[in-house]
C-alpha cells in the first residue's frame, strides 16, 4: 500500500520545489492536501506522478502538481483574494488554493460534481469554497469580480467572459494550448 503522506512529501521536496516553486505557504498547502482524496480508488496508486491525470467521468484533467504549483506562484496569491476557479472536474485545485485564498468560488460542469466534491471538502475542513454548477467558459458572474481567475486544464483561449469578470488589477493565470499542439505555454493576465 502506498504511503500517501511520504508520496506528498516526496511530491513537494522532489517536483514542486525542485522547479522553482519557492513560497511557502504555496508548499504547505500541496504539502496538506491530500490529492488522493479527490480521485477514485483507481486512480490513487498514480495520483502523485508528475503528469496530468485524465479524470474518467469527464475527461478533464487533474493538472501536474509542478505545473500547478507555477501557476500559483506566477499569479502571486494572496491571501485576501477572491478566487474563481474555472474547469476544477475534481476539487483538487479549489482545496488548494482554499489554504492560500479568503474565498474560492469554483464552477463545475455537472450538479453530481458539486455534490462529491462538496462532500470531500467538507471533510477537510475546506469551508470557504463555494462550487457552482455551470458552464465553465461564461466563469460565475454572481460573485464577480475576481482578485484571481485559475483556469485549471488547457484552453485555446481566454473567453471574454473571464476578462470580464476580472477585478481592476486582478491575475488570471492559464495554460494557453493551440489546437492540435502538444504543448501549451503558462500565461498570466
Amino acid at each position: 500500500m502506498l504511503d500517501f503522506a511520504q508520496a506528498r512529501t516526496n511530491m513537494v521536496d522532489c517536483q514542486i520545489h525542485t522547479n522553482g516553486v519557492v513560497d511557502p505557504a504555496i508548499l504547505e498547502a500541496f504539502g496538506t492536501v491530500p490529492r488522493e482524496e479527490f480521485v477514485p480508488q483507481s486512480l490513487r496508486p498514480v495520483i502523485y506522478q508528475d503528469e496530468d491525470i485524465v479524470l474518467p467521468d469527464d475527461g478533464r484533467v487533474l493538472l501536474e502538481p509542478q505545473v500547478h504549483a507555477r501557476m500559483l506562484q506566477i499569479a502571486q496569491v494572496k491571501p485576501d483574494d477572491i478566487a474563481l476557479v474555472v474547469g476544477d472536474g475534481c476539487g483538487y485545485a479549489s482545496a488548494i488554493l482554499s489554504r492560500l485564498v479568503s474565498t474560492v468560488i469554483s464552477v463545475v460542469s455537472s450538479e453530481a460534481q458539486v455534490k462529491t466534491i462538496s462532500k470531500v471538502c467538507e471533510k477537510l475542513e475546506a469551508c470557504n469554497i463555494v462550487f457552482v454548477q455551470g458552464d465553465i467558459d461564461k466563469g460565475a458572474v454572481k460573485g464577480a469580480p475576481y482578485s484571481l481567475i485559475f483556469v485549471n486544464g488547457a484552453v485555446s483561449y481566454i473567453p471574454e467572459d473571464y476578462k470580464n469578470q476580472l477585478a481592476q488589477n486582478g491575475r488570471l493565470v492559464a495554460v494557453l494550448k493551440e489546437q492540435g499542439s502538444a504543448t501549451g505555454r503558462m500565461i498570466l493576465m
